[in-house]
Formats: structure tokens, sequence, C-alpha cells
């Protein structure tokens, strides 16, 4: 299974995944407990490597996984992916989960805002990302 991250400085996207892409779990975790949800989603899950995106804080958070894994004496490595356009596929993600309803359905697709965070479906696009399951261009962001 590979666990993905996608960090950031005050919440943070987990995923975990299978090796051919299929969602296991996802969440969203407060940054400032990355360790302690770490090490509850290593022991619950056999995880062979983390994946993280390479954007905002992910210095950071690497280094403090990092740590984490050598002072747990886990041998994992961690993995950066590109996650550029990460956030416009989670986006289409979360509509694909979460169809709009009633009158919600009329609204154009490019008028809707997702009125929730979605770290999570991030995380779970920078773990396909890493499996080479779907690239940025998947996205049909304009400027790719």
């Amino acid at each position: 299974m590979i666990l993905a991250i996608d960090p950031g400085t005050i919440k943070s996207g987990i995923a975990i995944i299978e090796n051919d892409g299929q969602l296991v779990m996802k969440t969203i975790i407060a940054t400032a407990n990355l360790e302690k949800e770490i090490i509850t989603l290593l022991t619950k899950y056999l995880v062979h490597v983390i994946v993280s995106g390479n954007g905002t804080n992910h210095k950071a958070v690497k280094k403090r996984l990092t740590e984490l894994l050598k002072a747990e004496n886990i041998s994992l490595s961690i993995e950066l992916v590109n996650e550029k356009y990460t956030t416009e596929m989670g986006e289409e993600w979360y509509w694909k989960d979460h169809k709009p309803k009633g009158w919600k359905r009329i609204i154009p697709k490019g008028f809707r805002t997702v009125p929730v965070p979605i770290d999570d479906y991030v995380a779970w696009i920078i773990g396909n990302i890493y499996i080479g399951r779907i690239k940025e261009e998947d996205v049909n962001h304009k400027k790719t």
C-alpha cells in the first residue's frame, strides 16, 4: 500500500491506496499532529512507500517524516511527486463523488465551488500520480 500526503501548513490530506490506485481510506489531519497520525496509519496498514506532493510545506513535512521514521526505526522511502494542478483534479474527483442535487444541478460547472476542503482527494491523486495511473495533463487544465 501507498501512504500519500498532500502537505500543508495548517492541514494535510492523507490517503492510503492500493498499488493499483484504489482508495483504502482518506482523511484530512492537522499538520501539527502529523507524526501521531502517520504512526497510527503505519501500524494499521502495510505501507511500502510514503509519497508526498512537492507543494506547500513539503520540505518541512519531509524532514519531519524522515526524523519520525528514523526515530521509530522504520525503513520506508519518502518520494516526492509533482502536484501541479492536483487541486483542480481534486475538485473534479470531489464532484464525481458528490453530484449536485436539486436546483444545484443547473448551476454551470464553472460557477460551482467545493464546500469542503479537498486535501484528502488531492492526496489520493498524488498517490495515483506516483504509480503512473494518472498524469497532470489529465486535469484538462487550460494551461496544459
